[in-house]
């Protein structure tokens, strides 16, 4: 067994993404022998090149948690922890090694700190959900087949939302076991479970996901909203931000003054990678949007420092546009979706450009927003009529 600290460069060869690579020792495949390897990410980083006292800095301290994960790893498989026959590590509590590994999993120094932080959010509200369902007593060792389907159906059928008692959507349902299956995996692969895994997720039945009705707000609703208006008026106006520019809630969330750029003419734009994005992408800034970032910062602040998501705000979302004479129940994300219809219904159907606007990576995945729009039916269908007459 030899644990050790890889360093693997990055598509822009400005950073070391550190690994913890595992050598088991070798295994024979269809009668070949072969390394018997786990490669696990620590979601850490070091710059090449560091350039000036934050990024020296940063280094330093990565160098020091990642020293501290490696030594404690190298710790815990010579205490036995991972050996699959000690009977005492069966007998670990769930809940406990839950909540401390999607800590670890979730957790780093890297630019998607905001992502982690939301896909931290939803393990802890998974988990929420399996204490409500079984209690914070259950052991490793009492995780089985039988467990799984079980938790499943409750996430199905009687878990509720924490925020208003309704039910679970079909896709949070689906979301929150993935997280506990997460769990579940780790354990399979640490060699904590006796076996093959107990539950893989083929095997659960999960209800299949049913797609909302989606909306999205005209030029005419969004000329009449007020953020002042609402009870969170900063997640108000980062929804309307979002509205003019496309940008999701992390995105916005951090967002920095150093990302605002300005062109030779003078006009300012975004230069900015999405949160589930490649590669960077420009969008121009028009007034509206302006209007709501304030005055310029220094580089490292974030345009709008005091925007935080949380899905309860979206009650609040609701009431503020009822509030403003629009009786339609949107999410924040709606923000995106009115932005991208607004830009196909303006641009005359270029789904190409408003493709590049939105940062989307497949043109099918702009045509899907092509169902919300209604303008230009009555038009076509009024042709018809004439053409039948």
């Amino acid at each position: 067994m030899k644990i050790s600290l890889v360093k693997i460069l990055n598509r822009n060869k400005d950073k070391h993404l550190l690994n913890i690579n595992t050598f088991k020792g070798y295994k024979v495949i269809n009668g070949v022998k072969k390394p018997d390897r786990v490669r696990e990410s620590l979601g850490l980083f070091l710059w090449v090149n560091p350039k000036g006292a934050e990024q020296k800095q940063h280094n330093k301290e990565v160098e020091i948690k990642a020293d501290f994960r490696l030594k404690r790893l190298i710790s815990e498989y010579e205490s036995g922890l991972y050996n699959v026959y000690n009977p005492e590590n069966r007998k670990i509590n769930f809940t406990d090694y839950w909540l401390e590994w999607a800590d670890n999993h979730c957790t780093g120094d890297n630019t998607d700190t905001t992502k982690n932080r939301t896909n931290f959010s939803q393990f802890k509200t998974s988990l929420k959900h399996f204490k409500a369902f079984t209690g914070d007593q259950l052991t490793i060792g009492d995780i089985d087949f039988n467990l799984c389907e079980r938790f499943a159906r409750y996430l199905s059928k009687e878990a509720i939302k924490y925020s208003d008692g309704s039910k679970l959507k079909t896709s949070t349902v689906n979301t929150f076991y993935k997280k506990f299956d997460l769990v579940v995996w780790s354990l399979f692969n640490k060699g904590l479970l006796i076996g093959t895994h107990p539950a893989p997720r083929k095997l659960i039945t999960l209800p299949k996901i049913v797609q909302k009705k989606k909306e999205y707000l005209t030029i005419d609703e969004l000329k009449s909203l007020d953020y002042n208006e609402c009870d969170n008026p900063q997640y108000a106006k980062g929804f309307m931000f979002a509205c003019y520019t496309g940008l999701r809630s992390s995105d916005i969330t951090t967002l920095k003054w150093e990302d605002v750029r300005t062109k030779d003419n003078g006009d300012m734009f975004i230069y900015i990678a999405m949160d589930k994005g490649d590669e960077p992408i420009v969008i121009p800034l028009i007034p509206k949007s302006l209007e709501l970032m304030g005055d310029r910062q220094e580089d490292s602040a974030r345009v709008f420092p005091y925007f935080t998501y949380h899905g309860n705000n979206n009650n609040r979302l609701y009431y503020w546009l009822k509030l403003s004479g629009i009786n339609k129940k949107l999410t924040f994300h709606d923000s995106r979706g009115t932005f991208i219809t607004n830009l196909i219904v303006k641009t005359n159907g270029n789904l190409e450009v408003t493709r590049r606007l939105a940062g989307h990576k497949d043109l099918k995945t702009t045509q899907g927003y092509n169902k919300l729009i209604d303008e230009g039916k009555d038009d076509a269908m009024d042709l018809l009529q004439e053409a039948l007459q």
